[in-house]
């Protein structure tokens, strides 16, 4: 039993995966509101739609050819064989728009009111890859004989403060947001093909939350000097 444990153990170890060179998140901090003013704050925009890859398998009619030997003879015959997809989705979330109005409420700003004096606008643009990026992923992957996977990618963000009284931009800014990583793993391929932390979805989420996180901090900057 205790060789059997140590066998599952051990198998785990090398299935894994370990990160190292990964981007630091930014360290960000929302402005409270004024406490003698009631800032009333819409939040739009911060539309995301995750990729995501889904493992689908599926059954394919295949002919083995006969054998034809010396004193031995096998007929062909058709049989079934399971076929694996990878198949590329995205789904539509709101979940930075959700954490960007959360941000706001605990520093004070409301966000629920019918007539909002001023809106929070943000858009995401991405992601971007470079020649230069995918190179250095091949060459990570060839140089390390497969034990090692490098990825990387950048989104952008736009924001805009307007005055809904009248419509006038009063703030805005623009950001770029670069994730980068280098994965190991013991098993060659298959390993690092294993870390969610190259995967598309992983890496545009950990963009977009440094993206709503900078994007609202400034926005409290500037929300916290109106009267």
């Amino acid at each position: 039993m205790k060789r059997i444990l140590s066998a599952i153990t051990a198998a785990a170890l090398l299935s894994g995966c370990w990160t190292f060179g990964t981007s630091e998140y930014p360290q960000t901090q929302t402005v409270a509101a004024p406490a003698s003013t009631n800032v009333t704050v819409a939040v739009t925009g911060f539309a995301a739609s995750l990729a995501w890859i889904r493992d689908a398998v599926s059954y394919d009619m295949v002919y083995v050819p006969g054998y034809y030997g010396r004193r031995y003879y096998r007929p062909g015959y058709v049989t079934t064989v399971p076929v694996r997809h990878y198949i590329s989705e995205s789904t539509p979330t709101d979940a930075f728009r959700l954490r960007a109005q959360d941000l706001l409420e605990k520093a004070g700003y409301s966000v629920g009111a019918a007539t909002p004096d001023w809106t929070v606008d943000v858009v995401f643009s991405g992601p971007i890859r470079t020649s230069g990026d995918m190179s250095k992923e091949l060459a990570w992957m060839f140089c390390t004989i497969f034990f090692c996977d490098y990825d990387a990618e950048t989104w952008t963000a736009q924001l805009r403060i307007r005055d809904n009284r009248t419509g006038k931009l009063v703030f805005h800014n623009d950001y770029s947001q670069r994730y980068e990583t280098k994965v190991f793993g013991l098993i060659p391929l298959f390993g690092p093909a294993s870390c969610e932390e190259t995967g598309a979805g992983y890496m545009q989420s950990w963009c977009l939350s440094a993206l709503t996180d900078r994007a609202v901090a400034d926005a409290t900057s500037f929300l916290s000097t109106l009267h």
